[in-house]
């Protein structure tokens, strides 16, 4: 699976779900399989502990059966007995005898010996016990009463019932201590066994039951991540991880509809503003329908006079001037054609047709589309365009729309006559809001009139749609507001300035392109870059609708 984000102080590599629950598993588990095994080896321990005194007890009262009773002579009994226990060891028995006690004397002087005689003179009977010293080997050693005849005759713990001797039996005990080893080291690897089974077995467990359909949760995390939000999933279970399942797929419902109710909003939004700026075409239009009208007049007088002038003209039928009338006639008809043309071509409405735009081009058409108007105002153009403009990638008839609203807006604004200055040149600047970008070239149209300028209350409200300082009929109010649309969907920005000296300055960088190509480049990115609402921005102050 694909890198996560990880946590802050994050240093190595995550351990996952199924490991940890494996760890912890193990962890748990070993404590519980260690006392077992601890367990095991006392009761194992215990177990043969018991044998040995069993056994010996069956050889202790095989011994008393034989020697009692004990003559009343002390040295007959010593002999006896001494003979005895020189039997067991010639013998190799597998406990060994001692004379500890012939009546008041003792022949030891083994402390042990000495606790075990007194034990089995109060129990009245054999007790035995497993020495374990430092130093010494392990063994069990076990005191054996003896009693004579006058102990015989009375009853079993008697006041007056005294051991006549004690014997000792010994018996090495190291094979004790040698099945304990040998049942640890057994349960040892019973418990590495045991500890392997139970992490392989939550491991598998894990992975089934629960890593698997977390990894299709995350699978289906990072489609959703990506933009697929088809995925679905299984929701069968009845447990957490089938809630899990069963929100995400009710996530996913949710994104989608909100993603269709999104791109539907989109949409709107976008035929909006195309119908909004097709808007502002018409309304330019119309403010233009008297200049045009005055314009179209022009020519059609001079058709009307030299129609007439044929008609009444002695000269008419004079061939010469016929025909200098009809090229003149030819020529106004010519002249009235492009005007309409020019109308036409920009009233309507057409779809986005990004190509390699020639700004120099663009704004001499936009220019001699306005000449009646700046003419009859008597406007003076200042037109400072390099010998090879810039181009830039876009759509021409947008870019003209935004060149002959900028123009429109500086006619306005000089209604009594002034200077109308335009340049178009290439320009190395770093991208409006993007401090940290590298520099890069931009084509800037710069279009500056010497009218009253911007209000500073107004600055922060230009670029706001149906916003207008222009007197009733004079503007919609969307001219600024589609322009800076329009110059955002090419990745440019709008500049405004107001001198100390007075008018207004409108600044458009639009980045540069070489050729077609990166034209073509930008169009399949302009729909990811494109503001699908109505553009605002802050600038300075007087609306060019």
């Amino acid at each position: 699976m694909g890198s996560r984000l990880q946590p802050q102080g994050y240093t190595g590599p995550a351990m996952k779900l199924g490991t940890r629950v494996t760890v912890v598993t193990t962890v748990l588990v070993a404590p519980v399989l260690a006392a077992s095994g601890y367990g095991a080896l006392k009761l194992r321990r215990a177990d043969l502990e018991a044998d040995l005194d069993r056994q010996a007890r069956e050889v202790a009262e095989t011994l008393r059966s034989g020697l009692e009773p004990v003559s009343d002579d002390s040295e007959a009994a010593t002999r006896l007995l001494t003979e005895r226990a020189w039997m067991s060891r010639e013998r190799d028995d597998a406990f060994k005898l001692e004379v500890l006690r012939v009546g008041d004397r003792w022949q030891t002087t083994d402390q042990s010996w000495l606790i075990l005689a007194q034990a089995a003179e109060i129990e009245d009977g054999p007790v035995g016990n497993l020495l374990e010293a430092p130093g010494r080997e392990p063994a069990f050693a076990m005191a054996v009463p003896l009693q004579d005849a006058a102990g015989l005759a009375l009853p079993q713990h008697h006041p007056a019932r005294r051991p006549k001797a004690m014997l000792g039996m010994r018996r090495d005990a190291r094979y004790v201590k040698d099945a304990v080893t040998a049942t640890a080291g057994r349960i040892f690897s019973l418990f590495l066994g045991a500890l392997v089974f139970v992490a392989i077995g939550v491991e598998l467990a894990m992975r089934t039951v629960v890593a698997l359909p977390l990894r299709r949760l995350l699978d289906g995390i990072d489609g959703v991540g990506k933009g697929d939000l088809s995925r679905v999933l299984l929701a069968d279970r009845d447990d957490e991880i089938g809630t899990i399942a069963g929100r995400f797929n009710a996530m996913t419902g949710s994104l989608r509809e909100a993603r269709e109710d999104g791109e539907r909003g989109v949409q709107a939004r976008l035929s909006l503003e195309t119908r909004l700026r097709q808007s502002e075409k018409l309304a330019t239009i119309g403010q233009m329908a008297a200049e045009i009208a005055h314009e179209v007049g022009t020519p059609l007088n001079v058709i009307g006079g030299r129609a007439r002038a044929l008609g009444k003209s002695p000269r008419a039928s004079d061939p010469a001037e016929v025909t200098r009338n009809a090229g003149i006639i030819t020529g106004e008809v010519d002249r009235i054609a492009k005007i309409i043309r020019q109308v036409l071509d920009f009233s309507r409405q057409r779809g986005p047709t990004i190509t390699s735009v020639h700004l120099g081009s663009v704004v001499a058409e936009a220019l001699e589309f306005l000449r009646e108007i700046v003419d009859r105002q008597q406007i003076k153009t200042d037109i400072r365009v390099l010998p090879s403009p810039p181009e830039v990638p876009g759509d021409p008839d947008q870019i003209q729309q935004v060149c002959l609203n900028l123009l429109m807006n500086a006619i306005h604004a000089m209604p009594s006559g002034g200077t109308l200055r335009i340049t178009a040149e290439r320009v190395t600047r770093r991208k409006e809001g993007l401090d940290l970008a590298s520099p890069a070239p931009y084509a800037m149209l710069e279009i500056a009139d010497t009218g009253p300028g911007i209000p500073p209350e107004n600055r922060g409200k230009i670029f706001e749609p149906f916003f207008t300082t222009k007197d009733e009929g004079q503007g919609t109010g969307l001219g600024l507001a589609v322009s800076h649309g329009i110059v955002k969907d090419h990745d440019g920005w709008i500049e405004v300035d107001s001198p100390a000296e007075g008018g207004a300055v409108f600044r458009v960088f639009l980045p540069c392109a070489a050729s077609v190509a990166m034209a073509e480049g930008w169009r399949a990115a302009a729909p990811e870059e494109t503001s699908p609402g109505l553009p605002r921005a802050v600038g300075d102050g007087r609306d060019k609708g």
